[in-house]
């Protein structure tokens, strides 16, 4: 595989965006003032905590129970108490029942009183089917929420789950939001949200939002009084509106590294988010055994990280990776064997034609593959498989497409350039949805879930019994049975883990350390995950 941003190509997109000249842009937000600018990519509004927002505990508007602990990247880090008083307690042995206490003196931003009614009505809504929220498949594994004091809150699972502690990361809305049920996208929350955070929602347009730092807040209040953020679709774009509107945004490696000067500077944050194409059973070709197989011995992952992420991330094969200590086993990662791939494609019957791509029964080994063409990334990594895949005589067609073409029915047949990790901060929620055979049924879980449609009852079976083992070396154990059945028999074409990086201009602020990242980035995380805590220099 190929650099894909050759220097001639850098310097192109550079003059384009007019960041070469000599002299430091202006302060976006007024030098020393205490209002911050940023750019981001998603769609600005949907602040409703059933949707997702705050899923990890980095809201501004809101908090949970428990958040990320910042500085602690090379492990799965610690869950740090916010609306909780300590760590959640097992009641009993057997890992079915947990409490947390909860904090007093905490309103929301409407005045309201925070208590622990409004922690079960909050993870109550998530799991009842009236609400249909999108992330109810996360908390699969409990039953109920319960009050069980004036700041206790009692938490009944389905089974015996020990990964409750890093599982209580949703954000708290106050119990008179949910007191309906209805949609979970069609709830006020969505677009007037009310929470316990730092930062209160002042403006919102499709174009801009404005948080406002809480004159009631419980904790210390935060130094940055306004926070706005802008949404630009186009990485370019963002990068260019660095010269004189913004203060920071999220940018792919090589083009943080070509903007930041002047006056800015990147921050690089650990994130364990993973890129990966799927490879769905609907498509004969991309579905096919030895396909999968072959095509997770032929890429260069390695290439990938080096010339594609600029050193910025790691390779990945089956999701499973240091993080998790024992429960990894490297000596199931797929090495680069393009000599063994091809072994793999000819055992399995499938004969180079005279175009140099493999033939079987009369069908081609040919398939689409869709990537979003904005996000520079993705599209680099979609060439790279495609490259890589070629010379093994296996031909992925790029298909550009736009977000909305992603139905589960064109999901179902059609290959695409995932990006993953949205809770990976136990293992449980870093595989199960996207591997067990569950969620290959149409309808469950959302349409990210087991993508590919994959079956494996060996895969299904570890990691099953993974999610309710007490025993923490035996669960290790389970978890690196689950590598072993993977790796013989893959189910997508996971490629590499990257980090975030993160452009911000120098006006004084500084800040602590970041936090291991999921797949979620932008104006939550980076530097910004710890925006309540900055202060000047």
């Amino acid at each position: 595989m190929q650099t894909l941003l050759r220097p001639v190509a850098l310097f192109v997109v550079l003059a384009g965006i007019g960041l070469t000249g000599c002299g430091a842009p202006a302060p976006a937000g007024g030098g020393a003032t205490d209002r911050f600018v940023v750019i981001d990519a998603e769609e600005l509004g949907r602040f409703n905590p059933l949707t997702g927002h705050g899923s990890n505990g980095e809201s501004k508007i809101y908090e949970s129970l428990y958040r990320v602990a910042e500085g602690q990247d090379d492990r799965i880090p610690d869950a740090v108490p916010v609306l909780a008083e300590g760590a959640p307690t097992p009641v009993g042995g057997d890992l079915t029942h947990w409490r947390v206490k909860t904090r007093a003196g905490v309103t929301f931003s409407d005045g309201s009183t925070f208590g622990s009614e409004d922690v079960v009505a909050t993870y109550n809504a998530v799991i009842n089917k009236a609400f249909a929220a999108p992330i109810a498949a996360n908390f699969d594994f409990l039953r109920t929420a319960e009050v069980s004091g004036p700041n206790s809150v009692d938490f009944r699972l389905t089974g015996a789950y020990a990964d409750v502690p890093h599982r209580l990361f949703l954000a708290i809305a106050p119990a008179e939001s949910l007191a309906k049920p209805g949609p979970a996208d069609k709830l006020a929350l969505g677009n007037k949200p009310v929470g316990t955070g730092p930062y209160a929602l002042t403006e919102l347009r499709t174009d801009q939002v404005v948080l406002s730092a809480r004159d009631g807040y419980w904790g210390s209040k935060p130094q940055v009084k306004t926070f706005v953020i802008r949404r630009t679709d186009d990485e370019k774009a963002r990068a260019a509106q660095l010269a004189s509107t913004a203060d920071g945004t999220k940018l792919s490696p090589a083009l943080a590294r070509a903007v930041a000067k002047n006056g800015y500077r990147t921050v690089v944050a650990k994130a364990n988010d993973w890129l990966g194409i799927t490879l769905p059973t609907g498509d004969p070709v991309a579905g096919d055994p030895g396909i999968r197989l072959a095509l997770n011995l032929g890429v260069d992952r390695g290439a990938m990280v080096r010339d594609i992420l600029q050193g910025e991330g790691t390779p990945v094969s089956t999701l499973v990776s240091s993080l998790y200590g024992d429960a990894y086993d490297p000596a199931q990662d797929f090495t680069f064997d393009a000599d063994r791939a091809r072994k793999v494609l000819d055992d399995a019957g499938w004969r180079l034609g005279a175009d140099g791509i493999r033939v079987r029964y009369g069908r081609r080994a040919a398939f689409n593959v869709a990537y979003y063409p904005t996000e520079i990334l993705r599209r680099d990594l979609t060439m790279a498989s495609v490259s890589d895949a070629k010379k093994i005589g296996i031909e992925m067609k790029p298909v550009a497409v736009e977000k909305s073409t992603m139905t589960p029915e064109y999901l179902a047949k059609t290959a695409f350039m995932l990006g993953g990790g949205g809770q990976p901060y136990t293992l449980d929620t870093q595989l199960y949805p996207k591997f067990h055979s569950r969620y290959a049924t149409a309808g469950a879980g959302s349409k990210w879930d087991n993508a590919s449609d994959y079956v494996n009852p060996a895969v299904d079976r570890a990691l099953q019994a993974a999610r309710v083992e007490q025993d923490p070396a035996k669960r290790a154990k389970l978890y690196r049975d689950f590598q072993a059945a993977y790796h013989a028999a893959p189910a997508m074409l996971a490629l590499v883990s990257e980090n975030h990086v993160y452009v911000v201009r120098d006006n004084g602020w500084k800040f602590g350390p970041t936090a291991l990242e999921p797949h979620a980035h932008g104006v939550a995380w980076g530097p910004w995950y710890s925006l309540a805590r900055w202060t000047r220099g």
